[in-house]
This record gives C-alpha cells, structure tokens and sequence, in this order.
C-alpha cells in the first residue's frame, strides 16, 4: 500500500474501521463528527484559520469606516458594497496566505502528517499566520491614520530603508506594548484552535480528497483574482471610503508589482508628435527660441542677468494648510508669517506628489512626476538636467544640505550625479544636540548651512544651495525650551510650531553674513503634511506656500496668485537671475505667465493630474478611462463632469512626454533625439 493511502501509525492500527469518503482511525475527533467534519478531515484548520482571518480584516474594515470615514453619507447599497467588495479582498488574501498549509496538508501523506515535524510545521504556522495578520491589521491602522489610505506604495519604499523606519516607528509608537498585546491575542488565537488541529490532523484522508482541496482553493483564488481589483472598489466618490473597501496586503503586493512600469502600457497614450506640440503650446513662451528635437530651447527673461546666490530651502510636510497668512488661525507660523513681508508670497502652489523625493525632482528638475516611483531612485538618472546643472554653466558652487541619511531615497548619488559639487549629510554633523530618526534637527541643518554659505561666499564666486530640514516629521519631536510647547506631547502642531521657529532663527541670522544683501531666497513646503479628505484627488493636501526673498527688498510684501506647481520653481528662479539659458524644462516663470495660463500637474499613488486655472481637474488613473472634475477652489470639493477632449490630451501629453524623454536620455539640453516613438500607442 502507498504512502498516501496508509493510515497513520497508532495502537489502535489492528482497529481499522471505513467511514464515509475513505478510511480513519477510531477514537479521533472525527468520530463523533458530522458529515462535514469528517470529509473536510485535516482541512478543518484551514477553514477555521481563513474564517478568523477573515474577521480580523472585517474588524479592521469597520475601525477604519467609523473612525477616518464619514458612512453617514453612504447609502444601504453602497454599505453593503463596501463589505461585499472588502470581503472578497480579504478571502483572496487570506486563501493565499493559507496555500503554504493547504499544500503542505495535500502533499504530505497519511503515515507522515502527524509526525513530530510535521506537526511542528503547522502549529507554528499557525501561530505565526495570527501573529502576522494582527501585526500587519495594527500597522494598517496606523498607516490610515497618517495618510487616509491602504497601504500603498510609500509603505513599499519605506521597507527599502529600515534604519530610518524602525526608528521611525520605535519613536513614534508604544511599539513594545503593541507587540506584547499581538503576542497574547495570537496566542489566545492559537490556543482556541490547538486542540481542533491536533484531533483533525492525524485523520487520514485519501489522496484524491486531498488534491481535490487543494484544487478548490486554487480554484476559489483564481475565481476571486478574476473579478477582484482596482475596479471592484469604484463604490462611491469618497475616496476614504473607497480604500476602506480594500485589502492592506493586496494593495502593498500591486504597488510593489507595479512601482516600476512603462506609462505607455498603463495609461492612455495619443500620437507622439501631436504630445510634443500640446507640451510646447503649454510650455513655450513667446520669446523662447527652439534649438533642436524634443523641449530643446534658449529661455530668455526680461530681466538683465544678475549671478545672485540662490538658496532654496525644502520644508519637511509644511502644507498651506499650517500657514496664518494663508488662512490658518492656529498661529503656528508667526516667523513664516513675519518674514514673508519680505518678499514675495506665492499662495497658489501645488506640490507634485506627496513625498520629498517628488519635491527634490521637481524644484530641481522640472520635470512631470512618472507614475509612483520618484526619478532620484530610478535607473537613467545620472543625465538629467537640472538647475544645478544650468548654474554649473553660469560658474556657480553647488551644494547641498540635509540632516539625515545621503542613501535616503537616493539623494546622495542623484544629487552629485546632476550637477551639485558638495553633499552634506548626518554623517558631517560633529555630535549634534538633538537628533530623530530622520536626522538632526533644523536647527543644526540650519547652522551648518551658514557655516558653509560662508565659505562660498568667501571663495568669490555665487553659490546655489538647497537645504532640506527633516523636524516637522513623525515623531514629531524637537529641543526643547524652543517654543511654547512641550515636545515630548509628540504633536504634529508642535513639530510645525518648531519647524518654523527654526526658519524664522535662520533668515534672522543670514541678514548679518555678508552674503546675504546678494542672495534670492526661495522657502517652500515640500508637499503637504498628509494626505486626508474624502475628494477622488486630494487636491487640499498638495497646496504649498511659497515664499522668494530677493536682493535690496525688491517686491517686498507682494503677492502671486498665478495657479502654479513645484515645477515652476527652477524657471522662476531662473527669470529672477535674468538672462538666456538653455532648458528642456517642463515648468514656467510663474512671475512672467499671465494668470488665465496658469496650472499645476500632481500625482497621487497611480493618478495622475492636471489643475488648470478654471478650477477644472482632469485625472489620468492606472488602466482606466480619464475622469474629469471641476474643484471648487475653497472646500474642494469635487463634482465629475464631462471629459473634454483637449483638456484630456494635454493632460496625456504632459505624463507621456516626460516619460518618454526620460527613458531615452533626452531630458538634456541638446540631447533630445528625433520625434519621439511611441511604440503601440493608442488612442486613449
């Protein structure tokens, strides 16, 4: 008799007895069972596993709907959608989670299943698979609460990088107490079903039983992978609720799937050459003279060149939001608010993605945002231009500062491979006062960045210089004895609060360094705070201030309210300094484009977006139709209208062309080859 036929050893082998379905051994759990229990033998565990692990992702589901989203406004259909939906996810995930036990059940035989290894093999498994799904229930939860989202692709990057996210999370959370209380409720999990698993697992079943359930859960995952996915959570229009209806782990493994990918075979494409002419209608100005293929041009500006110093400071998550002389009664700018007297204040800026890396390509580059991974990670980002590169060729030092880790995000490499001379990094702190899991505080990074202007400024030639501060950041904790409010209360109000101090101590001191009367300086947020509201694009969280000092006063106290994003940065600090330069840059001088033509591009996670100055957004979504909203400008709030097809066009035209010159090398001056292939392009 083979191996999968043979009962398991036992006293009572000379007992034999047949039941229905195939033979079992007298005196185990099955005995007294029903019909059900009897046939489903070993695989009882499984059910009962995959039932509780379904359960704990409904509880997590109904957490998530009553505390970030709003179901008053839901009807009983879409409710009931939202469970359905969010159901299917749950058993495609937990019958996949559960395939390494089916499999191992099936193809382990009879004589062996309840042997010591065996055994050993599942009940760990068992153990480990609660442990799991209450570890990754409890970090979705956090995740929601800090960006109204299932884990996406920022929760993929992050695990590039553990020394700054574990240190993150230790600071942040009571990490020791939340795993202590996933330890006891997976073991309290284990316990209820130990007993079940050691009666079921020595029943024999017959082989063919066994491979029969291994096709059924085959079958079930491929039925469910079949008719659940991204179009399965399109249940209402707020877009909290649509990521309630999801599956953390199903959208962790597409974002990963998915973090690099070709534009072309995603989203709707139209015929190159007329992308090319849509981007240059929008791009070129008048005076602008083409020299050669692609954005190839020589931008003049109406001002006389002036070789000021440039410094360009990022602020971590400073969102519109937080700032008074943008509306914000809290009071947690008076520095931003005093010093933007100063100069010019831009309070219609949007940052092009909602992570760092996406300001850092944007300010820097100028360059569309490529669907989820920023270009500093990506390959062919050793040759793109840049404005460190333009002011290279104007003979300007080059530097960059910033208070944490260079290998962070890539910014190390990215930077000195386009064009900046001198990277300043932790490292470069000698035994800095305070520090977080990002790095030192902006203080310290601010100090630095003196010491070093100085320098620059003593070696007789201008300087561009762009710092990134790192406090206004999970765990939100600075020095103390700074602001009026205790750091150790972990807010992110009071983050901000500090963050701001230490802007407000930084431009106060550069006034008595000598580099100071020749310097622009240019203060932003580098995206907003967090991603929250219930609008399909979270349009509120992506506004910046902006804020550009220059020389002697001039425009002191004035505004712009021309509709503009992060990429308009190097071309507006390109108009300030005056003269011609070559560009292939996708941005403007937003101090010199007539209001009616201004408009911002953004992307959030797969969406891609264009916000024209008539409060109209059109929307580009992974293997989708295009959607279009018009925004009003005060609550955001999102009505979906009718797809104009010119505004459709462009909006293709901006994402497909950056792509495309990106992946070939001709973002560079001079460098563009010929009319660019699309290869299968199709329309829309």
């Amino acid at each position: 008799m083979s191996d999968q036929n043979k009962p398991a050893s036992s006293p009572a082998d000379s007992s034999r007895t047949r039941g229905t379905g195939g033979t079992r051994e007298e005196g185990t759990t099955l005995e007294g069972g029903g019909p059900v229990r009897r046939w489903l033998g070993r695989y009882q565990v499984v059910l009962w596993t995959t039932g509780i692990l379904v359960a704990i992702s409904t509880l997590l589901r109904i957490t998530l709907l009553l505390i970030f989203a709003d179901p008053s406004g839901l009807s009983v259909m879409q409710l009931a959608e939202v469970f359905w939906v969010g159901l299917r996810f749950d058993l495609l995930v937990a019958l996949v989670f559960q395939l390494p036990q089916v499999l191992h059940m099936t193809t382990t035989g009879n004589a062996r299943i309840a042997g010591r290894m065996s055994r050993i093999q599942v009940h760990v498994g068992l153990f480990l698979t609660f442990a799991f799904a209450l570890f990754i229930s409890v970090s979705e939860y956090f995740f929601f609460e800090e960006f109204d989202s299932r884990f996406n692709y920022i929760a993929f990057e992050y695990l590039v990088y553990p020394t700054e996210v574990a240190a993150n999370i230790q600071q942040s959370y009571p990490l020791w107490p939340v795993l202590g209380g996933i330890s006891v409720a997976s073991l309290l999990l284990y316990l209820a079903l130990r007993k079940l698993t050691r009666r079921s697992l020595p029943a024999p079943l017959p082989w063919r039983r066994r491979y029969a359930m291994l096709g059924l859960t085959l079958v079930a995952i491929g039925g469910l992978w079949m008719t659940t996915g991204r179009k399965s959570v399109e249940i209402t229009n707020n877009r909290v609720v649509n990521q309630v209806a999801y599956n953390g782990l199903w959208t962790f493994v597409e974002n990963a799937w998915t973090s690099r990918f070709d534009y072309e075979n995603y989203y709707p494409t139209i015929d190159p050459a007329e992308a090319l002419q849509r981007v240059k209608e929008r791009v070129f100005a008048a005076t602008d003279k083409p020299t050669g293929e692609g954005l190839n041009r020589v931008v003049t500006s109406p001002r006389p060149r002036k070789d000021y110093n440039v410094v360009l400071v990022l602020e971590e998550s400073l969102g519109s939001d937080f700032i008074g002389v943008l509306g914000d009664g809290r009071g947690l700018s008076p520095n931003f608010d005093r010093v933007s007297q100063r100069g010019i204040l831009f309070d219609r800026f949007f940052a092009t993605g909602n992570r760092t890396a996406r300001a850092l390509e944007a300010t820097l580059t100028a360059l569309p945002p490529i669907p989820t991974e920023s270009i500093l990670k990506r390959d062919h980002s050793e040759r793109v231009t840049s404005l460190a590169r333009i002011l290279a060729d104007r003979d300007y030092r080059r530097l960059f500062v910033y208070g944490g880790r260079g290998l962070f995000d890539g910014m190390r490499s990215f930077m000195l491979n386009n064009g900046f001379e001198h990277f300043v990094e932790q490292s470069d702190f000698d035994n800095p006062e305070f520090t977080t899991a990002w790095g030192v505080s902006d203080e310290a990074i601010f100090d630095r960045a003196l010491i070093e202007f100085d320098k620059l400024h003593d070696g007789g030639k201008p300087f561009f210089a762009t710092v990134l501060t790192v406090s206004n950041h999970q765990p939100y904790t600075y020095p103390e004895g700074r602001i009026d409010l205790d750091p150790q209360e972990r807010r992110r109000d009071n983050a901000v609060k500090y963050a701001d101090y230490a802007l407000g101590r930084f431009l106060d001191q550069a006034q008595s360094h000598a580099f100071y009367d020749n310097t622009v300086f240019v203060v932003l947020g580098d995206h907003g705070a967090r991603v929250y509201g219930a609008q399909m694009f979270p349009l509120k969280s992506y506004r910046v201030p902006v804020l550009m000092i220059l020389p002697g006063g001039e425009a002191a106290g004035t505004r712009c309210s021309t509709l503009a994003s992060t990429l308009d940065i190097a071309p507006t600090i390109m108009g300030l300094l005056g003269g011609a330069y070559e560009s292939v840059f996708f941005g403007r001088d937003a101090l010199n484009l007539p209001a009616e033509q201004g408009y911002a591009l953004m992307q959030h996670n797969h969406d891609l977006a264009l916000l024209e100055n008539d409060n109209t957004v059109t929307m580009l979504r992974l293997s989708d139709e295009p959607v279009q909203y018009k925004v009003d400008p005060k609550t955001f709030v999102m009505d979906q209208g009718t797809v104009d097809p010119d505004r459709r066009d462009d909006a293709i035209s901006f994402f497909q062309l950056a792509n495309y010159l990106y992946y070939n090398d001709a973002y560079f001056p001079s460098a563009a080859p010929q009319t660019p292939r699309v290869a299968e392009a199709s329309e829309h």
